[in-house]
């Protein structure tokens, strides 16, 4: 009887209590695990750094936009291949977290607070996120670690450790006494630098890049450093030489000492007329100089025209020689002062130099006639008549005499007689073309009818 009724009940109840046990020891196991997150699914990412903190520990935040996305796992610290000590944070990014990291995100070690914990923030670039998505187990290298307060605080103590403090006492005090009363001129001061660094600021990239082409320069230098030294040794052979040669060193200076005051002698005795002969010459300079934009075409013009027949017309093939000759009726006997040369001319259109039709008289054929103020003053440039000229004779030679008489001019008179009127009533000849009033002359009135 008592068998049937264990059969129908089932599991023994000796068996409750391990099975309870076993139920308990799982359920603390998976809440452990839990907790510890050995049952998520994590993607590593390795951060590494100058220095990771003193208050850095395993399970620290993972923060993006301040939104926890992980945990650290742990963290180590390694040398690399310099031997400079860095600090590798191993780092656990939740998978629905880690789709949004770009590959050009960034990292940095931050704390929440003075003494706060630290943390991992991972920052977007301000330029913008890339397009494509972070690679699993990338490694970031962190910008920057937040300075902690115990870490100054222990630089500071070392710092006090060193001072003495009674020299640190003295130091101040004579600072004190230093500084009592001059706060106006410390204002002042302090405005000054503001004033300058106001003006300097604008200048920071120049200042840039004068430091940058001063390492340029450093370098150049480094490079010539031998030489440089090479060009001081010889220096003191340079020296040697010329202490061994003093004595011709000494007479030679001697000698240019003489030779300065010889100079100083005959220059300063004719101080004046050296003056004198630079004013006199200056004209012709600045005549030179006026028309110095000719110069060039007048002797392009020759080179062309000594290319194109002048050296041949010359005789310069030495074989012909052009000559143009004619038999003209004489001239009248210069008169003065109505022959006196009237030279008035003001160089090209403008009265400024000009070239005209040069170099190339060919290319710039037919020239245009400038008008010019020249001639023989007041008497005839061209005879109007086309019969022969009066001729005359001067004799020159009473004017040298002891006692000085005036010259023998043979026939002072006027002009040959121009050609005949054109018409009764013409203006004489040499008579102006025009009247007073700048009105032209015009034939007398006809005779009345009978």
């Amino acid at each position: 009887m008592r068998q049937e009724t264990r059969k129908r009940r089932g599991i023994d109840p000796i068996w409750w209590a391990p099975v309870l046990v076993l139920v308990v020891v799982a359920v603390s196991t998976l809440t452990a695990m839990a907790f510890e997150g050995t049952l998520k699914t994590t993607v590593p990412l390795t951060v590494i750094s100058d220095r990771a903190g003193l208050v850095m520990e395993d399970d620290a935040k993972v923060k993006l936009r301040g939104v926890q996305i992980g945990e650290v796992a742990h963290v180590e610290s390694y040398a690399d291949s310099a031997g400079t000590n860095l600090s590798k944070l191993k780092l656990k990014i939740y998978p629905n977290e880690f789709r949004y990291l770009p590959s050009n995100v960034e990292a940095e070690i931050k704390s929440s607070t003075a003494f706060g914990a630290k943390y991992v923030d991972l920052i977007v670039p301000a330029e913008g996120a890339s397009h494509r998505q972070l690679a699993k187990g990338a490694v970031l290298h962190s910008r920057n670690t937040t300075v902690e307060v115990n870490t100054v605080f222990e630089n500071l103590q070392s710092i006090v450790h060193a001072i003495d403090p009674a020299k640190l006492n003295g130091v101040l005090s004579a600072l004190s006494d230093a500084f009592r009363g001059k706060g106006e001129r410390i204002g002042e001061a302090i405005s000054g630098g503001n004033q300058f660094l106001v003006a300097v600021n604008p200048k920071q990239a120049t200042i840039r890049k004068d430091w940058q082409l001063f390492g340029k320069t450093t370098a150049a230098y480094s490079v010539a450093a031998q030489d440089l030294l090479s060009t001081l040794d010889s220096f003191s052979t340079t020296s040697v030489t010329i202490t061994k040669n003093k004595k011709a060193l000494n007479e030679l200076l001697l000698d240019a000492i003489g030779f300065s005051n010889a100079g100083i002698n005959t220059i300063g005795r004719n101080e004046q007329n050296l003056v004198n002969s630079i004013n006199l010459v200056a004209p012709t300079f600045e005549l030179l100089n006026k028309y110095s934009p000719t110069y060039k075409c007048t002797f392009e013009g020759a080179v062309w025209y000594l290319e194109n027949g002048g050296r041949a017309y010359m005789g310069g093939n030495g074989k012909s020689l052009m000559i143009d000759g004619g038999l003209l009726f004489g001239d009248d006997p210069y008169r003065y002062p109505g022959n006196l040369p009237l030279v008035q001319a003001k160089g090209g259109p403008g009265g400024k130099p000009s070239c005209g039709s040069l170099p190339d008289a060919s290319a710039n054929f037919p020239v245009k006639y400038l008008v010019t103020d020249t001639g023989f003053g007041t008497g005839l440039d061209i005879r109007p008549n086309s019969g022969i000229g009066f001729p005359g004779w001067v004799n020159y030679f009473p004017v040298t005499k002891g006692t000085p008489q005036p010259p023998l001019i043979r026939y002072p008179g006027g002009p040959a007689p121009g050609l005949a009127p054109a018409y009764p009533g013409q203006p004489p000849y040499g008579a102006p073309d025009y009247a007073g009033a700048a009105t032209p002359p015009l034939p007398p009135a006809p005779p009345p009818s009978p």
